[in-house]
């Protein structure tokens, strides 16, 4: 039932967001639980791109920060992770993190990261 009101809500023309406010406990890791909400999406009927903005430049909008973050431009932060493989092909390839660059650093090793689903 909830994949079918986010379906109908976002055909609706209802900015979606991303993500929760619950916190953490075992079945919500921040850092992982992403994925599973993009999968998700995608399950919902959303296409990988439209999830990926509803992650990034919606939620930014949303949350009234989209001067410095949720899209890739000049003078904005480089808050942003490499892939191994592309999530427009399956959503679920942004388990093959690469890299990740936080404010233009990066955070993680240059080892692929391949998160089980």
């Amino acid at each position: 039932m909830d994949q079918k009101n986010l379906k109908t809500l976002y055909d609706a023309g209802v900015r979606v967001g991303f993500g929760t406010d619950s916190g953490a406990f075992a079945t919500r890791i921040p850092g992982f639980s992403e994925h599973r909400e993009l999968e998700d999406m995608v399950q919902a009927g959303l296409t990988p791109m439209q999830a990926i903005v509803c992650a990034t430049r919606n939620n930014a909008e949303l949350l009234g920060i989209q001067a410095n973050r949720g899209t890739l431009r000049p003078g904005k932060r480089a808050d942003l992770i490499v892939l191994a493989a592309n999530p427009l092909d399956d959503i679920a390839n942004t388990r093959s993190i690469v890299t990740i660059f936080h404010d233009g650093r990066t955070v993680a090793p240059r080892v692929p990261v391949v998160m089980a689903r």
